[in-house]
């Protein structure tokens, strides 16, 4: 696997600009971007100089370059938030998927870290909500993979 080279900035940028496509933020993409950047550990004003960036279309640098580590601990956290914290739209849905195709994590990859949060739940959410939380892990695999592949075949 060849190191992905993307900056904190630039990931951030990128994600801000897909959930703005439709003139506006849902609730739920205002807690995934939050969630991504405090992450990505941007700085505190850096969301809001990425979200005046992708605004105005101004150029903007592309920030502190990721670890191979890093890109798959963000990945996680923010698949977590979407499974735990939003109404898992399609557009938070495609935010999600947008961070795995500009991480390059390929399918394989995917399920293992699927399977590591799979192992993670009873140690997170209450035993009541595990099973649900699983139903909605495989869902959204299933959904997020769809979506990446949409992804591939337009480029």
């Amino acid at each position: 696997m060849s190191p992905v080279s993307v900056g904190r900035l630039e990931v951030f940028k990128g994600a801000v600009g897909l959930a703005l496509r439709n003139g506006q933020l849902s609730n739920g993409e205002k807690r995934l971007l939050v969630k991504m950047s405090h992450v990505l550990k941007l700085d505190e004003g850096e969301p809001l100089l990425v979200y005046n960036s992708v605004v105005s279309g101004s150029d903007l640098e592309s920030g502190a370059i990721l670890g191979l580590e890093e890109t798959r601990r963000v990945y996680e956290q923010v698949l977590e938030a979407f499974l735990l914290h939003t109404d898992r739209s399609e557009e938070e849905l495609i935010l999600v998927a947008y961070l795995r195709h500009i991480f390059e994590i390929d399918d394989s990859e995917h399920r293992a870290i699927a399977r590591t949060m799979d192992r993670q739940l009873d140690m997170v959410v209450h035993r009541t909500v595990v099973e649900d939380i699983r139903m909605r892990l495989d869902d959204t695999i299933e959904r997020i993979g769809a979506v990446f592949d949409d992804i591939r075949m337009q480029n």
